[in-house]
């Protein structure tokens, strides 16, 4: 992996999850360089560069649009919205943490209204009330196939948008980017936190999708990354109206890996520590350790019986390549796959943030073909 922060695993993991993103490292580079050496962490000064890289980017955007140049300007916001985002994502909740984050709603939202095909935001009703997402129209006339695309434990939809961009799209699928309970909007804004029974909003986004008449019910997907790797496969299991299933990024026992990481103290996390009783919606660790111990597959999959794809990264540092191969050992489906990138391949990190694009295009195709 390319350590941009060579004593920091977390803000370099961070920083190649922006690129992925659509980020440019140039225009990172510009902001972060003056931290790249540093003895210790400082969470202001990454909240502020970051900020500062999204500011830039939302500056030029706004000049383009007087200049005219519209594609530009959707560029632009953009990846200022990515720049917000990944500072965001290692600030602990206050207003520097808020500031970000509305900041990069609000530039995406400018990005999603600026587009040559718009994406159109929707609000779907849940046990959890509204799940806020984004979907992204096919290229096709008539009611297309479409694939869920579910956050993992810190992102959000926006993210997930550059993520994917328009590889559905190119290939016939709406996809629609989502914040579910524990990610995005509903915890930012509203205190939802996570739950492990994720067929509840699972089912609730169906029954909408399902009423679209742009959308074939038929020919619905899900997709997950990172803890998505868990969401994903935990709500097709149960709500079999999903034809077909991926994980980008296999999880078994999430509770087994939060308890290693407490325990060791890892500096080998994606994530802050402080993230874990956030999302779980607890006042201590040890309350959330408690309560992860329910996001685990063993019980669930052997339910899942659809066409299942698993893609992880061979010296993922973040969830071991036992977890995935675990995982697809105890899927009900006889379609089955679990894909191993090695680095020379495509990315071997979480997620194949060090080399994302042949995941990326393979879990396009391999949706393309099971839709």
């Amino acid at each position: 992996m390319f350590n941009y922060f060579p004593k920091n695993y977390m803000w370099s993991s961070a920083l190649l999850l922006s690129i992925m993103g659509g980020g440019d490292l140039g225009q990172i580079d510009r902001h972060l360089a003056p931290m790249r050496d540093a003895e210790k962490a400082d969470t202001d000064a990454w909240t502020k560069a970051w900020a500062g890289a999204g500011a830039e980017q939302a500056e030029f955007a706004q000049e383009d649009l007087r200049r005219g140049l519209r594609r530009s300007a959707v560029a632009r916001f953009l990846r200022a919205s990515t720049y917000y985002l990944t500072g965001e994502r290692q600030t602990p909740p206050g207003p520097a943490k808020m500031d970000s984050y509305e900041r990069a709603r609000v530039a995406f939202a400018k990005a999603a209204e600026l587009m040559p095909r718009p994406l159109e935001r929707v609000e779907i009703d849940s046990p959890d009330g509204i799940l806020p997402g984004y979907l992204v129209p096919s290229r096709t006339d008539g009611p297309a196939p479409v694939v869920i695309f579910y956050n993992g434990f810190d992102v959000t939809k926006e993210l997930l948008y550059g993520f994917i961009r328009e590889e559905f799209a190119d290939r016939g699928i709406a996809c629609l980017v989502i914040d579910t309970p524990g990610t995005g909007e509903p915890l930012r804004l509203r205190d939802v936190p996570s739950r492990p029974d994720y067929e509840v909003p699972t089912t609730a986004i169906v029954d909408y999708l399902v009423t679209r008449p742009d959308i074939d019910p038929a020919r619905i997907g899900l997709l997950g990354i990172s803890l998505g790797g868990y969401y994903a496969p935990r709500g097709a299991s149960f709500e079999h109206r999903i034809k077909a299933c991926a994980a980008w990024g296999g999880v078994w026992d999430y509770g087994a890996i939060w308890q290693h990481r407490w325990d060791t103290r890892s500096t080998l996390t994606p994530v802050p520590f402080w993230q874990l009783p956030w999302v779980m919606g607890t006042e201590t660790m040890e309350q959330a350790l408690e309560r992860v111990k329910q996001w685990t597959l063993a019980d669930a999959i052997p339910h899942l019986t659809q066409p299942l794809l698993i893609v992880h990264g061979g010296e993922d540092k973040g969830i071991p390549l036992s977890d995935a191969q675990m995982a697809i050992a105890a899927a009900g489906s006889t379609d089955k796959e679990l894909r191993v990138f090695s680095g020379a391949d495509g990315g071997a990190e979480h997620c194949n943030v060090d080399d994302p694009d042949p995941a990326r295009q393979l879990i396009a195709d391999w949706f393309a073909d099971h839709l």
